[in-house]
């Protein structure tokens, strides 16, 4: 496993892995690839899990965003994962306000500048952007409650949230030979 060389903050952009780490060659990295979703260059999984047509002919698409298994085996064990919090986010309905009309159809909404997720470890803090924007329909916070959730389950009960792009376009990510050769490239 990777030794980490000292606490740090990482926040991770559309970098290659081995720009971030000192890989000897006698680490073995193990983990999997999902099938059934996309990926960003920023490790996050996207699985695409509604559409639908709004009344004006627009495609809606409901997107469930999860961290891949590399970040896990890469920076270790997860201590603490942040989402964010709807309540300083623009657009979030705060259910006490009762003076005006709905602000949004989300509960909170997120630019592709915006931090999508904040996962720590004993050693490091990465912070992980989002990949568009979007606006939030959930967020699992079992995973704030149980972190290790994000690093064995990632792919099933380890999902961060599910959001609505603004503009969700599936061949803008990695499909999961794309990623795995993305990966390949930096290691």
């Amino acid at each position: 496993m990777l030794k980490p060389q000292e606490s740090r903050i990482i926040q991770v952009k559309m970098v290659r892995p081995a720009s971030r780490i000192n890989m000897a060659s006698d680490d073995d990295i193990e983990f999997s690839v999902a099938e059934d979703r996309r990926y960003t260059k920023e490790h996050l999984w996207l699985q695409v899990i509604d559409k639908e047509e709004d009344e004006d002919g627009n495609v809606q698409t409901s997107v469930k965003v999860g961290v891949s298994e590399f970040v896990a085996a890469v920076w270790g064990e997860f201590i603490r994962v942040t989402l964010p919090n709807l309540t300083e986010l623009e657009g979030f309905d705060d259910p006490s306000d009762k003076s005006s009309e709905k602000k949004s159809s989300f509960e909170g909404e997120l630019s592709a500048e915006d931090i999508l997720v904040t996962l720590r470890t004993s050693d490091e803090v990465v912070l992980l952007d989002s990949p568009f924007p979007c606006g939030i329909l959930e967020l699992n916070g079992e995973v704030e409650d149980s972190p290790d959730m994000v690093n064995s389950e990632a792919y099933g009960d380890g999902w961060l949230m599910i959001v609505r792009p603004h503009d969700y376009d599936e061949d803008h990510f990695l499909s999961p030979e794309e990623y795995i050769e993305f990966l390949a490239e930096g290691l």
